[in-house]
């Protein structure tokens, strides 16, 4: 099983052409995104079909069940996209739009359910492999982290698509880096570390600092080294954010199900007609690749 990061893949290899994004037409630059994007999901079923099975691609849904949990979950995200002179609701709509079309038109598996992200199946679908002692290869694309904690499985991978090389953990780090990603929170997600307030990012203020020695006492103890009831609530706040053993369990049973019950409707016609009616060329040559 391929389990591809949509979302991240994506903009990781259309930001390469930041040029062409902030000076194309329209029509050129969905153009440009609808080649990139399908290309780079061809490149990775071809390098790894061979070995890990079907691609699955994992899209992020809206309203994160995270924010349910934290509202201030990826805040800053918007304001920074903002600031951003490329045009955002393009590029996001016409992901969406290619995303559609692939469930209508291509031989590949799609899950994207509302409230869950592509972090949320990811691991979701890793956990369903482990299940009744199923461990079908796994091959994760993408160059977050977090997947760093479920490489405790055996049968996992991972391969960065920004750095170009694999992921790996060695597995008496793995819970380690799992404190650590709890204690010093995630500014990249709007997480703080857990000596600071929700707000800290959003009211745009410093952390407190979490010092090595004060890390190496939550390395050593874990929860337990919390001295203060704030300290013990942010904890509590970052686990369920950041663990991914910690998503609900509705959520992950509809993704199972979800991936489970998914036909692909596509097939080599429907891709060689879609490929012609968007003047996908240089793909069109590529076709017994998909």
């Amino acid at each position: 099983m391929i389990l591809l990061d949509y979302s991240q893949v994506a903009l990781s290899n259309i930001l390469a052409f930041q040029k062409e994004l902030k000076i194309g037409s329209e029509s050129d630059i969905k153009n440009l995104i609808r080649h990139s994007t399908l290309s780079t999901i061809k490149f990775y079923k071809k390098k790894y079909g061979k070995e890990y099975g079907e691609i699955v691609i994992c899209c992020d849904g809206r309203r994160y069940w995270r924010r349910d949990v934290f509202p201030n979950y990826k805040a800053g995200r918007k304001k920074s996209r903002e600031a951003s002179d490329l045009n955002w609701n393009l590029i996001f709509d016409t992901l969406n739009e290619i995303r559609l079309d692939i469930q209508e038109h291509f031989p590949w598996k799609v899950v994207h359910m509302d409230r869950a992200e592509a972090d949320d199946i990811i691991a979701s679908l890793t956990f369903l492999t482990q299940e009744f002692g199923h461990n079908d290869k796994v091959m994760i694309i993408s160059s977050d982290k977090d997947f760093k904690q479920l490489h405790v499985y055996e049968n996992v991978k991972q391969w960065s698509p920004i750095q170009k090389k694999a992921v790996t953990s060695k597995h008496s780090e793995i819970t380690r880096q799992i404190i650590e990603h709890v204690v010093k929170g995630d500014s990249g997600d709007g997480i703080p570390n857990i000596m600071s307030n929700d707000d800290v990012f959003v009211n745009g203020e410093r952390q407190k600092v979490v010092s090595a020695k004060r890390l190496q006492e939550f390395f050593d103890n874990g929860f337990i080294a919390c001295k203060t009831d704030e300290e013990r609530r942010n904890w509590q706040r970052n686990t369920v954010l950041v663990d991914f053993k910690h998503i609900p369990e509705d959520i992950q049973n509809d993704i199972q199900k979800l991936y489970l019950n998914n036909n692909p409707k596509g097939d080599k016609m429907s891709v060689f007609k879609y490929l012609t009616d968007h003047r996908c060329k240089l793909l069109l040559n590529e076709i017994e690749e998909f």
